[in-house]
């Protein structure tokens, strides 16, 4: 940990003075500020403010120190706790200090960014997104940072994004030390290596485990839609946003619904990633398949609709109506190429909830005037990606086919047994009762 003396020139409230504060990154628990504070009457309070960079809300604490007319306060941001801190973040903060007489004085706002000071990092602009390094070859930093510049503009493209706000990537070298640095998960999926980056769009950064172009796309793209989305949008669900970031990621190949339809839970469960280890890619597979759909089965233009209703504060129910013309069990049921009734639009049109239900789609948000969408594209068939497959689930075939051979080994063991026993009784026979099977060739 290091422990740096910020500039003095805060200025002074009425009688209070700042004299010294201090910052020191206590990697991987978070980050210790100080601040020394002298006033003619005695200090009754110091807080301090605190978010990391680009978070909207802040924090706040009560610092430790001992009352008087010249005080030490101290305060820790904990990493690991209620709010996790990423590493690479930027924190802000600032005191507000007062005391006996009444007086306060808030000092200016200061920034720290925490990173495990152990290592020798190092950094490269790629559009909107700055790579934080270590210990890694000039020659790889450039021929990544030439297809991540493609890469990103591809990503732009899609969200309709012009601008997006400067963002950083942290690379780690290893899992061992990725792990280390990842917010706390189930043993299960650490050990497994489930996951291999975390975006933290709050915090402007995002973690990946090596200098992977599929994870730094995949997560860059996360960032990105957070500033298509704006400050407006709820949350968007995980089977869109983690669908999109897999969707972008180069050189993927894009599941077909007939794949994943009997493997995977209904759209409308997949608002978070749950699943173990085994399933959970499923989930992945199944999200990018049904964004494929959408962007290739109707359009850029319409999907950078979706995202602009989205950031109009609208739920992702009422977006899909507005812009398809079908809410989140119609985008599943035409991605899986299942039967949708015609009667769902209009009563989603007329926001009636009921009606929607007795078509066979559900209008959980509602509320639509009629005629106030534009014209819906075009449907489009179920999504084919790699193999269009209606049969049902290989697992079924499988178990057909287990039993069956069960079924033909217990035949053959029957069979078996009889000729063994008619070989023997001859052998008996013949030899008389000296000679033993087990004997025979000595």
């Amino acid at each position: 940990a290091t422990s740096i003396a910020l500039p003095t020139a805060y200025g002074a409230g009425g009688t209070i003075h700042v004299v010294e504060t201090r910052q020191e990154v206590n990697y991987p628990s978070g980050v210790g500020l100080s601040v020394t504070v002298e006033s003619e009457a005695e200090i009754v309070e110091v807080r301090v403010y605190y978010r990391p960079a680009g978070s909207r809300n802040w924090g706040y604490a009560y610092a430790d120190f001992e009352p008087g007319n010249r005080v030490v306060a101290t305060q820790s941001i904990p990493a690991q706790e209620a709010t996790y801190l990423a590493p690479g973040a930027d924190v802000e903060y600032f005191y507000e200090i007062r005391d006996a007489g009444g007086n306060a004085f808030r000092t200016d706002r200061a920034t720290v960014e925490y990173l495990d000071q152990r290592h020798d990092w190092r950094r490269v602009n790629i559009g909107p997104l700055e790579l934080v390094y270590h210990d890694i070859r000039d020659s790889r930093i450039e021929d990544a940072a030439h297809t991540l510049r493609d890469d990103l503009r591809r990503v732009a493209d899609l969200l309709g994004l012009d601008h997006s706000h400067p963002f950083k990537g942290v690379i780690f070298n290893s899992h061992s030390e990725a792990n280390a640095a990842f917010p706390v998960q189930s043993q299960t999926t650490t050990d497994h290596g489930t996951f291999a980056g975390y975006a933290f769009p709050e915090q402007r950064v995002f973690l990946s485990s090596g200098l992977d172009r599929r994870i730094i796309t995949h997560e860059s793209a996360h960032m990105m839609m957070h500033d298509a989305l704006g400050h407006n949008a709820h949350d968007v669900p995980s089977w869109l946003g983690e669908g999109f970031a897999s969707y972008v990621e180069p050189d993927g190949r894009v599941w077909g619904s007939g794949e994943l339809y009997y493997r995977t839970p209904p759209l409308r469960a997949m608002n978070q990633v749950s699943g173990t280890p085994g399933t959970i890619p499923l989930f992945y597979r199944k999200a990018e398949s049904v964004v494929a759909y959408l962007i290739e089965g109707y359009g850029d233009g319409n999907f950078r609709r979706l995202l602009a209703e989205l950031s109009r504060g609208r739920t992702v129910e009422d977006a899909l109506l507005e812009v398809y013309g079908f809410g989140v069990d119609g985008l599943d049921g035409r991605w899986a190429g299942l039967p949708v009734e015609a009667a769902a639009t209009s009563a989603a049109h007329a926001g009636n909830a009921d009606t929607a239900r007795q078509s066979g789609e559900r209008a959980d948000g509602g509320g639509l005037s009629p005629g106030s969408r534009a014209a819906t594209p075009e449907p489009v068939p179920p999504f084919q990606g790699l193999e269009q497959r209606d049969q049902p689930s290989p697992f079924v075939l499988i178990d057909v086919w287990v039993l069956a051979g069960v079924a033909l080994l217990a035949v053959a063991a029957v069979g078996f047994r009889f000729v063994y026993r008619r070989l023997r009784r001859n052998s008996r026979e013949n030899y008389g009762d000296t000679a033993d099977w087990d004997d025979w060739g000595r």
